[in-house]
């Protein structure tokens, strides 16, 4: 028996999927980061693309997305 709560929850399959939970939407958190400021660079290169506009708009609502699911899950975790 540890003194520290977590040292003992690797035993726990609740925190484990937790935790995978959470280390996927991170995963999923930068990848869409990326996307996001590629497509915000190329969207500089013409200003006018209502289509580039369009893209990171749905771009910035899944990061949103991504943002509260993991929020969501960290909030298990603590």
């Amino acid at each position: 028996m540890s003194m520290y709560f977590y040292d003992d929850t690797d035993d726990w399959p609740e925190y484990k999927i937790i935790k995978d939970e959470i280390q996927r939407l991170e995963m999923a958190h930068l990848e869409v980061s990326k996307e996001l400021q590629e497509a915000e660079s190329a969207s500089m290169s013409d200003p006018a693309n209502e289509d580039a506009k369009a893209n990171i708009d749905g771009i910035k609502q899944k990061l949103k997305e991504i943002e509260k699911r993991l929020n969501d899950s960290l909030s298990m975790y603590r």
